[in-house]
Parts: C-alpha cells; sequence; structure tokens
C-alpha cells in the first residue's frame, strides 16, 4: 500500500498505524514501513551499542538499501568504532557518520562540558548535529526499547514530533526475546558487554553497570535529549 507523499506527518493515521502495526512481529513492521515510505525518505540512526545488532539485522533483511547514519561525538570507544565496522560488514548496510559542529565540539573538549554540563555536551554532539539530518526525513527509525527508560516506556511503535514521524518497531520487545533473537542468529555482541557494560555511550559519560545504570552513573539523567 503506497501513500502520497507528505510534508508533515498530518497525511498519516498514526493510530490506525500503531494498531496496524501491533500485532505484527519486529521484522515484518520494519518490512512493511517501506510500503508507506520510500527508502530515501526514512532515517534510520544507530549508536552501534550493546542493543543495536539485532535491530541492523532486521533492517538490512527488510531493505538492502537503507543507510544507517551513526552520531560520531569524537567521544566512543575504540571498541564501539571496531564495531560498527564488523556490523557494517555483517549487515551489508551502508554506514554514514554524523559529526559534530567542529567549534561546538571543541569546546566541549577544552571546557570537558561532560563533567558540569553534560545535558549541554549531549545538545552540541548530538542533538544538534541530527536536528538538520532529520530535516531531511520523512521518518526517524531507531531501536528503542520500552525497558530501558521511563520516558521509553511511554513511547509507542509511530509518534509524531514537530512534523517528523518516529517509528520504533522495537519498542515493546522484552528483554528475553531480544537476548533471543540474539542467540537464534549467532549476532556478535559489543566487545565491552564482556567487561560488564550494558549500555555504551561516550567514554567520559559510561561506566560498567547493568542495564542504563552506568550512563550518567551519580546523576539524574538518563538519556541523552535524542529521544525525548
Amino acid at each position: 500500500m503506497s501513500l502520497p507523499h507528505s510534508d508533515t506527518a498530518v497525511t498519516y493515521n498514526l493510530a490506525a498505524l500503531n494498531e496496524e502495526y501491533a500485532s505484527l512481529d519486529f521484522q515484518e513492521r520494519i518490512r512493511r514501513l517501506y510500503e508507506y515510505f520510500p527508502v530515501d525518505d526514512v532515517l534510520f540512526t544507530s549508536s552501534f551499542g550493546t542493543k543495536s545488532v539485532v535491530m541492523l539485522t532486521l533492517v538490512s533483511r527488510a531493505n538492502a538499501a537503507q543507510k544507517v547514519h551513526m552520531l560520531n561525538t569524537g567521544y566512543h570507544f575504540p571498541e564501539t568504532m571496531a564495531y560498527k565496522d564488523t556490523l557494517a560488514q555483517l549487515t551489508g548496510l551502508e554506514v554514514v557518520e554524523i559529526l559534530p559542529d567542529p567549534e561546538k565540539h571543541a569546546l566541549t573538549r577544552e571546557t570537558k562540558m561532560w563533567e558540569s554540563q553534560p545535558g549541554r555536551c549531549c545538545h552540541y554532539n548530538k542533538v544538534l548535529p541530527l536536528r538538520a539530518v532529520k530535516a531531511r526525513h520523512k521518518v526517524w527509525m531507531s531501536g528503542v526499547h520500552s525497558y530501558q527508560t521511563m520516558n521509553r516506556a511511554a513511547m509507542e511503535i509511530f509518534e509524531e514530533v514537530d512534523g517528523l514521524i518516529h517509528f520504533h518497531p522495537l519498542i515493546d520487545i522484552e528483554e528475553g526475546e531480544f537476548l533471543y533473537l540474539l542467540e537464534k542468529d549467532k549476532l556478535p555482541r559489543h566487545p565491552l558487554e564482556a567487561l560488564g557494560y550494558g549500555s555504551i555511550g561516550c567514554t567520559h559519560c559510561t561506566r560498567p553497570g547493568r542495564g542504563r545504570d552506568g550512563r550518567w552513573a551519580g546523576s539524574d539523567k538518563d538519556e541523552c535529549g535524542l529521544h525525548v
């Protein structure tokens, strides 16, 4: 089924799409997305963290032409960048790196902004760089899970934010289901998982910990701002 192009999410009945997609398995949800939207209208982002490989695999099976964008903050672990290369080779998906503004990035480094203003650091290195890329697309597809944070627990499969449709095909996956898909397809794990990292972001703000406990540990921050 194909719907006409629209500059906003108004054309699409998101309530109807949520009802339609609720009973679909995760693979079919992603495959069917391309019946509604051309691949060039879909922005797919991945952190190449501990929860990324399942989503990347499902997307590659649904549409091999889909590009995957990665926010390269300049602060990733070397293991994450190596894992990115491993998963790009495994899935065959083209990876496009999004870089922050050089001056803003330099300011975060010079002032060690992650220590005193972690929210502002994320804004400069993640939120602002992605904003321009989002403006060129109709749909933003990401692999967030509802059990990860309180904010994500309230998300639906389809949502509209500022005229952009957000698509979360794995939002209702349970942790056991996720682990099953990892094992079923013998997918490679992030190398830092073996060292106790449950969730992995930038080096300065990530410690070992279960789930997202190691992200911005010791603060009330649990999101970088992209999905809020």
